[in-house]
């Protein structure tokens, strides 16, 4: 049996939707769910096999689908902040949130209540499970669907999604808290089941996640390397950029391609990484010299493996038994997305290299006297030194290329 288990993270769950669509692509079926908060009503909405649905609701989310809140206070806070000449009307609206006591979530709750076909995931043969705490009862629960109380699967639903920002609704007398607080990421409900290979998608949320180390446990990691946002960043824009995001980063782990944050077919040997590195023109390796304070006496080829490599791992922040191959392209990476090289589309390695080329941008060459004038200022910040490193590059070499060698 193959089981998924999904992290809970609000307006993140839109990178979960990304990986369900890469699942049907790679025709990836699980036997069973798990999730907590935006992860549980994923989860329900897959075993309900409601894909059109949960497009319906990711690709046209909208903050109004979800909170009740005055659309200007919502515009303030999550994109423009908040200035001097707008804080009377963010007092008002506050003095309503402490007397309302917390944020109105009733598009949340008519849509969950609208969209649970509790019979469907009764009926379903695979297993499902959620996770949720009583407040009332002081205790965490960890619920199947076989445990939840007929006619209340979209309430206890709702129930593992109450983050304590939101008015609050009670179930039966009782009120709940979000599953976070006690498991934000379930997989343990699914060993306990019997599984022992498990793929859980990660929203690298804030939140408890109980630990699972079992030998006989196999968990393959879907996680993003970008910042997914705000949990409570509901606009059109972050939902699309999460969704690519979770469907290309489903791919690169089944199809394994290469790269840390774009998505290649095939990886640089060392023999093409050292060739790239000892291929820079002396210009290049005197500036990159001056910038990060390194040999002036060395020998070309020395110069690039012995002094340059070490600073290259370090700016990189490369585990240090990187290969040579894996930090060529850990820079490549990095001077494609100084480029704004497209993210969202799978390269072969030879017309990612054409990509960085035709996206390269006039830039006027940095002076030599400005780097030695700033190295020492330089070192502090690996962000400003790695962009002066990228500038001395793109300036100075007329076009980037890799040597290719036979795999």
């Amino acid at each position: 049996m193959i089981g998924l288990s999904l992290e809970g993270g609000g307006a993140k769950g839109a990178y979960q939707f990304g990986a369900w669509k890469a699942f049907r692509e790679l025709g990836m079926e699980f036997d069973g769910i798990t999730g907590t908060s935006i992860g549980a009503l994923n989860g329900a909405l897959m075993i309900q096999e409601d894909y059109e649905k949960a497009r319906e609701i990711w690709e046209e989310i909208a903050p109004e689908k979800i909170l009740n809140i005055d659309s200007k206070l919502y515009k303030m806070v999550m994109e423009t902040g908040i200035k001097p000449d707008q804080i009377q009307y963010v007092l008002e609206q506050a003095q309503r949130f402490v007397k309302d006591a917390g944020l109105d979530i009733g598009p949340l709750v008519k849509m969950i209540r609208e969209g649970t076909k509790e019979d469907v995931i009764r009926k379903s043969k695979k297993d499902f499970g959620f996770v949720t705490v009583s407040l009332t009862d002081l205790k965490p629960l960890e619920l199947f669907k076989e445990e939840v109380p007929e006619g209340k699967m979209a309430d206890y639903l709702l129930a593992s999604s109450y983050l304590p920002v939101f008015k609050p609704e009670k179930i039966d007398g009782k009120t709940f808290l979000d599953g976070g607080f006690y498991n934000n990421l379930p997989i343990n409900m699914l060993y306990q089941k019997g599984y022992k290979k498990i793929v859980a998608v990660r929203l690298m949320s804030k939140g408890r996640i109980k630990k699972v180390d079992f030998e006989d446990l196999e968990v393959i990691y879907i996680q993003p390397k970008h910042d997914l946002g705000n949990i409570l960043d509901f606009s059109k824009e972050k939902a699309e950029f999460n969704i690519n995001l979770g469907y290309y980063d489903t791919l690169k782990v089944f199809q394994d391609l290469y790269g840390e944050n774009y998505y290649l077919k095939a990886g640089i040997t060392d023999r093409e990484g050292v060739a790239f590195l000892q291929g820079l023109k002396e210009e290049t390796l005197g500036k990159i010299s001056g910038l990060l304070g390194l040999s002036t006496t060395l020998p070309k080829n020395r110069l690039a493996l012995e002094e340059l490599v070490p600073k290259l791992v370090q700016l990189l922040g490369c585990r240090k038994e990187v290969s040579y191959g894996e930090l060529v392209l850990k820079l490549l990476e990095e001077i494609a997305a100084h480029e704004k090289v497209e993210l969202f589309k799978i390269y072969g390695l030879e017309e990612f290299m054409e990509e960085i080329n035709s996206k390269r941008r006039p830039m006027k060459k940095s002076r030599d006297t400005l780097f030695q004038s700033s190295a020492l200022l330089l070192r502090f910040n690996k962000d400003i030194i790695l962009e002066e490193l990228i500038k001395i590059i793109l300036t100075s070499e007329e076009k980037l290329s890799l040597q290719r060698t036979d795999p």
